[in-house]
């Protein structure tokens, strides 16, 4: 008679693979960390430019004929808070606007010169003005900081109307990027 008073070798493996599933399991619980930053954007305001520029034959373009100059510059104004223990280094930020064919373009956020020459140049957006993220900060542990970023797309207004995204991404060393997307955000055109 032969003696079965040993485990079954397939009830072993199973045992022995919910063990060390369970042990993995409860070291990536102990140990994981969430996200090193979180953030939203608060609110957009949009102004389309579209002008019409005649040439004529003392310009050197075709008699009669218009060319069309059309751009949308937008104003996202964030928030960015850091989650983790360590500090963080933001280094850059920009947009990604996909337009309803689904082709993309993106521009840096305007840099600390370029900003303040906005408003210079497009006085109607003055009352929308508030202070710039910058780059290059260091956030502290459960630092949050609120600030604005400026782009530029040369897209026609209907374009912006009728794209299909609009993310803001900012970038920080040794970290993934934060992409803050931009549907529950309020817009406000000018006009």
């Amino acid at each position: 008679m032969e003696d079965r008073s040993g485990l079954n070798p397939v009830i072993a493996v199973f045992i022995a693979i919910v063990l060390v599933g369970a042990v993995v399991g409860g070291y990536i619980w102990a140990t994981w960390v969430g996200p090193a930053h979180a953030g939203q954007v608060v609110s957009m305001t949009v102004y389309p430019i579209h002008q019409e520029l005649s040439t004529g034959a003392e310009l050197g373009g075709m008699d009669g004929g218009a060319n069309v100059y059309d751009e949308v510059i937008v104003l996202a104004n964030v928030k960015i808070r850091s989650t983790t223990k360590l500090p963080l280094f933001l280094h850059d930020m920009w947009g990604d606007l996909t337009l309803h064919n689904g082709t993309t373009q993106q521009d840096l956020a305007a840099d600390d010169t370029d900003f303040g020459k906005v408003f210079v140049a497009y006085p109607k957006l003055v009352a929308a003005e508030k202070s710039p993220v910058e780059r290059n900060i260091t956030l502290q542990p459960g630092q949050q900081i609120e600030g604005q970023m400026i782009f530029h797309f040369p897209v026609s207004q209907q374009d912006w109307d009728e794209r299909q995204s609009f993310t803001v991404t900012v970038e920080f060393l040794h970290q993934k990027p934060l992409v803050l997307p931009t549907k529950t955000a309020e817009v406000t055109t000018v006009r």
